[in-house]
């Protein structure tokens, strides 16, 4: 690592030293490392840290993981230990407890990329692994994991057999650093460089899934993981129609009322509005910073009359959103009628192929725009976007539909039940690959909102354009990106 890159490795550490310090809403570090012996040293393969508002001894404890040549632990340490930890991270070597790891090469080189992000929820892309709240974001590279991993094993795929012939078992390194370092995403050794993050996060957001509006209020839920977070935010909104000044408002949340919700808060508020008011956008400030963003469509709020006719028959929609966000694997059935369903509330004419015998390897549903030539082939999961190679046979599928439907434009539609932090990068990035439009729940609960505050096939056209493009741009940015086989109208060339 050249000098340039050590000085700026070390500054970006001091400014998420200082972030943390001036803020003070944490109490410890919850560490989590995976790492594997090389000689007579512990060498990093994972690290995961939390700061956490919670003190030592009140942060939930994890088994280890111990094996001849690998083991994964927990440290819990005082807020107290960051510099030295950060610091002992950045040049090479950290003693976080009873160990020491090195976070070097197999030159013994520090760490070569370390840089301190901001990484916030309404962004489209986050830079960040994290997707619960906002965070301050310390996040370090070291050199190839297949590399550090053959210094201990000859062959480093025999990696995952090890960490599940033992005790604390899981299902190989990369289920490991899901659920034991909480990193979202697949993990492939062969690809992968070994990692260190450290996340802050300022634990306030909104529910998407319960933003819902009607022709007098914007009415919405907010979750914050404690009152330490509560007491300095704020809530911000402007709202307004086309022509005329906007209005701004806001309010502190340390004055409303918050209630336990499992190891969390939660409250609601309602944001007036008025008759010919266009969109609401509203914002969650912590300390000077913006840490989440919603903004609604309100022409016409209320007015679905798709939605109030279901009300009748479905008092609050229970039913319908129980289908929505099913609980578990055996509801496919359900999650397909709640997904058409979403799509008719957008005023969509939903074909529901699934509920037809006889017709093959079709898709789940056909949903046509009667505004446009718009046609939507949708898939439906409640587990992993490729069980039973689903995305191959939308691929498939739409690519057919094309062919023989030239003066439609047919968007493919993968609707998961799985959060999209639960997703394996493998799949989105085969789904985005192919210009798939991939919704995991919380891209449905903000249709579902969509439908709410009446938007239209136009709204939920655009969204789908746009996220097809927006995963586009990345590829072509990250220069991952192959020859799109196909063009939307209005999109950019990937």
């Amino acid at each position: 690592m050249s000098q340039e890159q050590r000085e700026r490795a070390a500054n970006d550490a001091d400014r998420f030293v200082d972030s943390v310090k001036n803020a003070g809403y944490w109490r410890s570090i919850d560490l989590r490392i995976c790492a594997i012996r090389c000689g007579r040293s512990w060498v990093n393969l994972v690290t995961r840290g939390f700061l956490d508002h919670r003190a030592v001894g009140s942060v939930p404890a994890f088994s280890p993981v111990e094996r001849s040549d690998f083991r994964a632990w927990q440290a819990v340490l005082p807020i107290t230990d960051l510099p030295v930890l950060v610091h002992g991270i950045v040049s090479g070597k950290a003693k976080p407890g009873q160990s020491s790891v090195q976070y070097v090469d197999e030159s013994a080189q520090p760490v070569s990329d370390t840089r301190y992000v901001f990484s916030n929820l309404a962004e489209s892309f986050r830079s960040a692994k994290y997707d619960p709240w906002s965070c301050h974001a310390l996040l370090s590279h070291g050199s190839s994991m297949w590399k550090v991993v053959r210094q201990a094993i000859p062959n480093p795929l025999d990696l995952d057999n090890l960490i599940r012939s033992g005790a604390n078992a899981y299902d190989g390194l990369s289920d490991l650093v899901r659920s034991f370092c909480a990193r979202p995403g697949a993990l492939e050794i062969q690809r992968t460089a070994t990692i260190c993050d450290l996340i802050a996060p300022l634990a306030v957001r909104f529910d998407r899934g319960e933003v819902a509006s009607s022709p007098e209020r914007v009415s919405v839920a907010l979750r914050a993981a404690a009152k330490v977070f509560v007491a300095k935010a704020e809530l911000v909104w402007t709202v307004g129609s086309a022509g005329e000044p906007p209005r701004h408002r806001s309010a502190k949340l340390d004055q409303r009322e918050w209630a336990p919700e499992g190891s969390a808060l939660r409250s609601r508020m309602e944001i007036p509005i008025r008759k010919g008011d266009a969109t609401a956008t509203l914002f969650l400030l912590i300390g000077g910073r913006c840490v989440d963003c919603v903004s609604r469509p309100l022409a016409e709020a209320g007015s679905n009359i798709r939605v109030r006719t279901h009300n009748v028959v479905d008092p609050d929609l229970r039913r319908f959103l129980e289908r929505l966000r099913p609980e578990s694997w055996n509801k496919g059935r359900e999650f397909e009628e709640a997904v058409g369903l979403l799509f008719l509330f957008l005023g969509f004419q939903v074909d529901p192929l699934y509920a037809q015998g006889g017709l093959g390897d079709a898709v789940d549903s056909l949903a046509h725009d009667p505004a446009s030539s718009v046609i939507l082939a949708i898939e439906c999961t409640v587990g992993p976007p490729d069980a039973k190679a689903k995305l191959s046979k939308l691929i498939a599928r739409s690519a057919d539909m094309r062919k023989q439907l030239p003066d439609s434009e047919v968007i493919p539609v993968l609707a998961t039940a799985t959060p999209r932090a639960a997703l394996s990068k493998a799949e989105v990035d085969k789904a985005e690959g192919d210009d798939i439009a991939l919704l995991a729940r919380e891209d449905l609960d903000g249709l579902w909102a969509v439908a709410q505050s009446g938007g239209t096939t136009a709204h939920a056209v655009s969204r789908l354009r746009t996220q097809v493009t927006d995963a586009r741009l990345r590829r072509a940015r990250d220069g991952t990106g192959r020859a799109s086989k196909t063009m939307l109208p209005g999109s950019a060339a990937g």
